[in-house]
């Protein structure tokens, strides 16, 4: 048996209420987008709902100091994630790859309780193996699926290869990008920021695929994930709950094999995130901030509240910060041809006729229940209408604060949105992850600049 000392050690560091419910928050956000087919909205959808509920009760006790139990409702929560993963459908992709995405689950299963039963030696080599067994499962992807039907990876990657060869991106059409048995073309012009095409250049030029990128991004996300926890001192546990929440997200390698964009988000967010508590209000902090709306057009209520949230004479530098990234990463394409580049980083908002009923939103519920589309603007003015609600409670909680009220704004613009997709919320569940980490080190331990800026 134990000593006394020994077992006190072994407990876990106690965290905030506001903390512990975005930790949750985040796992329930990242169940409830991962279940489709015919069970999504009855099923699904109203977990996802759940989540965004969780989140709001963070925004709500936010500041609490009152240390909360956690480690067994997120132990919990991380062996449900785990066990959605073992039930997602396959990816055609062969036997070993199949048998792997299984094996990586069950590993995942095994972490999670371990971690639920308390803090052992066996708990932290289990949080380590599935690093390691993620790291290598992701970059086997693209290796085991290399041609997957879907336009996104059409579009990137012809239009990668194009940009290599000295031909404007952008000017590329349809017929040329997506071959006719893709069923999944929703674009005429490519639909993202020129940046995304900037990013993931390396891997085509290097390995012939983009993804490649994306795969890379999973570990870099998790090193700046336990950096940031070791920089707060939060505590091994916590920080191998957030890890296993990252790691386990049910459809995470389908994100890397489908080669959409979020991983390259959430790689920035981890990065600002870690800049900010290391040195806050420095350059590398802002710059990371603003690569994120460099990235993906929907970043409107965060930038606002990051601004918002400067002291005002620190203001005008964030500002000037800001602008000198998104110059940088739109300015070559613009003066190259201005255009063909407006039309595609415009097209998502303005081509939809209709929502899309395959998405995870109450839009798609309502519509394919009573055939009723309500406006694409909801979920414009439902991300500043959220965002102006949780700046008025969360405004003194620094970056924490930030970073919940940002997940909060998308995740509801997502949910009243004409496009809502597993990978949308992967960003959602990643922003209340990072908040979860900062509130529990701020709202125990009030005071310190660095979570206040």
């Amino acid at each position: 048996m134990k000593p006394a000392a020994a077992r006190a050690s072994d407990a876990p560091t106690p965290i905030a209420p506001a903390a512990a419910d975005a930790l949750a928050a985040a796992m329930l956000v990242a169940i409830g987008s991962c279940i489709r087919g015919d069970i999504r909205f009855l099923v699904g959808l109203p977990i996802t709902v759940a989540g965004f509920a969780m989140a709001s009760r963070a925004m709500w006790r936010a500041g609490v100091e009152r240390p909360a139990p956690w480690r067994f409702t997120i132990g919990l929560l991380l062996i449900v994630t785990a066990a959605v993963g073992l039930f997602t459908p396959s990816l055609h992709g062969p036997l070993w790859f199949e048998g792997s995405r299984r094996v990586f689950s069950l590993l995942g299963l095994a972490a999670a309780a371990l971690f639920a039963r308390g803090e052992t030696p066996w708990s932290r080599r289990a949080a380590t193996a599935v690093i390691v067994a993620a790291a290598a499962l992701h970059l086997a992807t693209p290796i085991a699926v290399p041609r997957p039907e879907i336009d996104v990876w059409s579009w990137t990657q012809t239009c990668i290869r194009a940009l290599l060869h000295g031909v404007h991106p952008y000017t590329i059409r349809a017929e040329d990008a997506v071959s006719a048995r893709d069923l999944w073309r929703t674009a005429a012009f490519y639909p993202y920021m020129p940046f995304t095409l900037v990013a993931f250049a390396p891997g085509v030029a290097l390995f012939g695929d983009y993804r490649f990128v994306s795969a890379l991004c999973v570990p870099a996300t998790v090193a700046l994930i336990r950096a940031t926890g070791r920089h707060l001192a939060v505590g091994p546990a916590l920080a191998d709950a957030a890890t296993l929440a990252f790691l386990l997200f049910p459809r995470a390698v389908e994100l890397t094999c489908f080669g959409w964009t979020e991983p390259l988000l959430v790689v920035v967010l981890a990065a600002f995130v870690y800049c900010a508590v290391r040195a806050p209000d420095g350059a590398g902090e802002a710059i990371a901030f603003f690569l994120l709306p460099a990235l993906k057009q929907y970043f409107l209520a965060p930038v606002l509240l990051y601004v918002a949230m400067k002291p005002p004479r620190r203001r005008l530098r964030t500002l000037a910060s800001g602008a000198a990234v998104a110059a940088a990463t739109l300015a070559p394409f613009l003066l190259w041809q201005w255009r063909p580049t407006l039309a595609g980083m415009i097209t998502q908002m303005i081509a939809p006729a209709a929502p899309r009923l395959d998405s995870d939103s109450l839009v798609a519920l309502v519509g394919a229940a009573t055939g009723v589309y309500v406006s694409r603007w909801v979920s414009v003015a439902s991300q500043l209408l959220v965002a102006a609600i949780a700046w008025t409670h969360l405004r003194s909680h620094g970056v924490g604060g930030l970073l919940l009220a940002s997940a909060l704004s998308l995740c509801a613009t997502f949910l009243c949105g004409w496009q809502a997709f597993v990978n949308y919320y992967y960003l959602v569940s990643a922003m209340l992850l990072a908040a979860g980490l900062v509130l529990s080190a701020r709202d125990l331990t009030p005071g310190p600049l660095i979570l206040n800026n």
